[in-house]
């Protein structure tokens, strides 16, 4: 049934979306599940929502709104707090998932965490240290609050984590691991765009020398695998286990020739031959994997892989052509997020899905 047909008069104050779940337990294979989202007065979802996977949920994301879904039917369960400037509300409904206590956490300006559980109760604010400003991404311990700055500019070797704890009180902080970019004025900014590649967002300044900045958002900077925690920078091919004390080294990316350097990511120059890796996730069977090529240039291509740990093999596919399905012939899948149980999924609208 092509739910297009009969869904149009709804899709005209809403839109209709279906989550497809890919189990990859193999590099390039896995056991599919397609899920439609339940779409009711109470949870009218907005154009280009994000998603989040959690144990027995999906988080449906977007604008001022966030609202919560049974993973295993896709039946609505509530709404998750809401955007405004009441003591409850929060600035952006871009939930970060504490794994410690089950809750989801938002961004509240200029430095608070609104803590929700997953029945759409409010339980309060974390205080978050600051200034000089607050981070972008967070991940819980048992302990702790970790969180990451994002500096768009990449300017300045700033601090690139902060460790905190929930009565607001800063621990410790980790300096950025990029060497630090000459410094520019606003007259020396010749043309900004943002331009989307695959997961990443890039916001990309060219300079009247010639030469490039390029600050990242968007993907993941800071995850969990196995109760250790991730971390991996923009223009940096290494993936950390994140410590009290110091990082060290867990994943590396090999680009081999097409290796782009943070020293030369001022460079215009041979992009064509460079890669730089973006998202990445991380489960006990895969890491897959987003890199970009040229993005300075005319012509980027983004190239999607899944490394298999099992058999330390890669399979590579470019992203606009997604992971072919040569068992059912469905849709191809674009994974856009990934839960802790190594499952992938993306959400589409349910306007082009169609169900046997």
């Amino acid at each position: 049934m092509n739910l297009k047909s009969k869904t149009h008069e709804t899709m005209k104050k809403s839109w209709l979306y279906a989550v497809c779940l890919v189990c990859l337990a193999a590099a390039c294979s896995g056991t599919k599940q397609s899920v439609t989202l339940e779409t009711t007065d109470s949870c009218l979802i907005g154009r280009n929502p994000y998603i989040l996977l959690l144990d027995k949920h999906i988080v449906v994301f977007s604008n001022k709104s966030c609202y919560l879904f049974d993973k295993m039917n896709g039946k609505f369960v509530c709404e998750v707090g809401h955007g405004g400037d009441d003591p409850e509300a929060y600035s952006y409904a871009q939930p970060t998932y504490n794994d410690v206590d089950k809750t989801l956490c938002f961004k509240r300006e200029p430095n608070g965490l609104q803590k929700y559980d997953l029945q759409g109760n409010y339980l309060g604010k974390l205080v978050i240290p600051t200034p000089p400003a607050a981070p972008n991404d967070y991940v819980f311990t048992d302990s702790l609050i970790i969180g990451y700055y994002n500096n768009v500019a990449q300017q300045y070797n700033v601090r690139a984590l902060m460790f905190f704890n929930a009565e607001g009180t800063q621990i410790d902080t980790v300096p950025s691991l990029l060497p630090v970019l000459p410094e520019k004025q606003l007259n020396d900014i010749a043309e900004i765009s943002v331009r989307r590649f695959g997961l990443a967002v890039f916001f990309l300044s060219k300079f009247s020398d010639g030469s490039y900045s390029a600050g990242i958002r968007g993907i993941p900077f800071l995850w969990k695998n196995k109760g250790k925690v991730r971390f991996k920078e923009s223009f940096n091919d290494t993936v950390y286990t994140v410590e009290r004390e110091r990082l060290v080294p867990a994943i590396a990316f090999s680009t081999g020739k097409w290796h782009w350097g943070a020293d030369a990511r001022t460079d215009s120059k041979d992009n064509e031959n460079r890669l730089l890796m973006t998202a990445v996730f991380e489960t006990d069977y895969t890491i897959s994997f987003q890199c970009t090529r040229e993005i300075y240039g005319g012509k980027p291509d983004t190239f999607n892989g899944i490394y298999n740990r099992q058999t330390g093999t890669t399979c590579m596919y470019a992203e606009k052509e997604g992971i072919t399905d040569d068992l059912t012939n469905f849709m191809p899948f674009h994974p856009k997020t990934c839960s802790a149980r190594g499952e992938y999924a993306m959400i589409v609208g349910a306007d082009v899905v169609v169900i046997t």
